[in-house]
């Protein structure tokens, strides 16, 4: 399952970043043509945000997949280094019930929208069955990579083979170099 999920999460993941790149291309492409034809379009500011909303919710699972989300550890660099990872994967099985009952809720909410065939109330008008599913799909994804690392972290403990210098996280991938002062 592991497999599968990650090899979502890379996918899905690199498709969130394209789509952050095509955000960026349509909004500078808007202004573009309305500074210099005074012409303003219908759909690019729309599409701009369902593509930020992709890259935002099912990009999450990659970001979680290599643990590169947020982190405050303002308290846990002080505990010991089991301690540590025991409160960590503490956090991890709260955030996997949260994006769990995300997911479980907006499920249905995209699919009374793909029923439907709700569309927006643009001029442009697209489907909003398409936007709608980045959430549940999103959540569904992080919910899954979720258990995927709350399993890793328990093998991890029950081995032993976690780190035992505690060290701030948003160091971790950080090259550290003394430099002289004078």
């Amino acid at each position: 399952m592991a497999k599968i999920v990650n090899g979502m999460s890379f996918i899905t993941g690199g498709i969130a970043a394209l789509a952050i790149v095509a955000a960026a291309i349509i909004i500078t492409e808007g202004v573009v043509v309305r500074k210099l034809f005074g012409v303003s379009t219908i759909w690019q500011i729309e599409a701009s945000v369902y593509l930020l909303m992709y890259a935002c919710f099912v990009g999450a699972a990659l970001a979680q997949m290599h643990d590169h989300h947020l982190n405050v550890d303002l308290v846990i660099i002080h505990l010991n280094p089991r301690t540590k990872e025991m409160t960590l994967i503490i956090v991890s099985i709260l955030s996997c019930i949260i994006c769990g009952v995300i997911a479980w809720y907006a499920w249905p909410m995209w699919h009374e929208a793909f029923l439907r065939n709700d569309h927006s109330e643009s001029l442009w008008g697209p489907p909003l069955w398409i936007p709608y599913f980045f959430l549940p799909f999103g959540m569904s994804l992080l919910f899954l990579q979720y258990i995927v690392h709350i399993t890793n972290k328990i093998k991890l403990l029950n081995r032993k083979a976690f780190s035992e210098e505690v060290t701030p996280s948003e160091l971790k991938d950080v090259e550290l170099r003394k430099t002289d002062r004078k």
